[in-house]
């Protein structure tokens, strides 16, 4: 318990900072308020004083006044001494809504907050939700626990953010090495037979088949049902010849001709993939040797060095495994067009 009042001190102290340091103009270091709020409650804690922290009426009301130094807070603590010695009796038979309204005035800059929730919400809807769930629990519950909700809360609106990551399909800029996204961009040029795909999210256990049914829904094909399509297709057209080789009834054959796939090389964008765990190494492994079965190869494309040493220590580059990766799209597609115009030329001279 007692992580929690040291927590709640920092995040006030460093939210007044920021939210100060943003209106006049200067930049705040979480790091030092850290240090300086550690050391500020370390040394004197031999002394048995009370927990340094930054309290938001009083602060508010100083920059309302105009307060600068560390001298205002002399003449504060002379001001609450006389208070508590001679004024609070006075305020002892007032009611609590008097009180409160004082405590509303002092805080009529933060209250002036809930104007900016239109604007908020216009620009980050999950930024204002997690700012209203954070404001309500600390509100109707406590600060302590409002905090707690609000930080899990955040993680939680982050997970679900990464469970439906976006996978768009790209195209090529002319005159230029640049890939888009055709959904965003118009005038974007595709190149025959090879299919660009950009995902746009950490690639981990718990979005890694959001990974694969995106790849499926944008390219059309699904591996899995191309083989066993094959399979059934096979094994109709064996018991076709087995009758007409046994004489007993003349049938017309049919001809299971699998219609062509319009494409031959697929290549992953992975410039927004920020890390790999062992999933999605695995996931991609997979992928790669699903679509190499129907003879289509998968190319990896801009890869941080992250992701390419998760790749490494995962063994994806196994000996007799051809997994290429690529420092830009515009070099896997130039390698994918080259390499099937390699194959049509070689199968032509055959």
């Amino acid at each position: 318990m007692w992580l929690i009042p040291s927590v709640i001190g920092f995040a006030i102290t460093v939210s007044l900072s920021e939210m100060f340091a943003k209106k006049h103009g200067y930049t705040v270091k979480a790091n030092q308020e850290m240090y300086a709020i550690g050391f500020c409650n370390i040394i004197p804690s031999f002394f048995h004083c009370f927990t340094t922290s930054a309290a938001l009426a009083k602060t508010l009301i100083k920059e309302s006044t105009g307060c600068r130094t560390q001298v205002s807070g002399i003449l504060t603590s002379l001001l609450i001494l006389i208070v508590l010695l001679v004024i609070a009796p006075l305020f002892y038979s007032l009611q609590k809504c008097v009180l409160a309204v004082i405590t509303i005035v002092n805080l009529r800059g933060a209250l002036r907050k809930f104007r900016d929730l239109p604007k908020m919400w216009h620009l980050s809807r999950v930024d204002t939700v997690i700012w209203l769930v954070t404001m309500a629990s600390s509100a109707l519950i406590s600060t302590e626990i409002g905090l707690l909700i609000g930080v899990c809360f955040s993680m939680l609106c982050v997970i679900f953010r990464t469970q439906k990551p976006e996978a768009p399909l790209l195209g090529w800029v002319a005159e230029s090495e640049t890939y888009e996204s055709l959904s965003a961009y118009k005038n974007l040029e595709t190149k025959p037979g090879v299919v660009v795909l950009r995902f746009e999210a950490p690639l981990y256990y718990i979005n890694k088949e959001c990974f694969r049914s995106a790849l499926y829904k944008q390219t059309g094909v699904n591996p899995a049902l191309v083989k066993a399509a094959k399979k059934k297709a096979a094994k109709r057209m064996l018991r076709e010849k087995e009758a007409d080789s046994d004489g007993n009834q003349t049938s017309i054959s049919m001809e299971l001709v699998s219609e062509p796939l319009g494409f031959h090389t697929i290549v992953i964008d992975c410039c927004a993939v920020q890390f790999l765990d062992t999933a999605g190494i695995r996931t991609l492994k997979e992928v790669c040797k699903d679509y190499s079965e129907i003879d289509v190869q998968v190319l990896l494309a801009q890869c941080n060095p992250s992701v390419r040493s998760s790749l490494m220590r995962g063994e994806f580059f196994k000996e007799g495994e051809d997994h290429l990766l690529f420092h830009s799209v515009h070099q896997a597609v130039d390698f994918a067009l080259g390499a099937q115009e390699h194959s049509r030329i070689c199968a032509s001279k055959n």
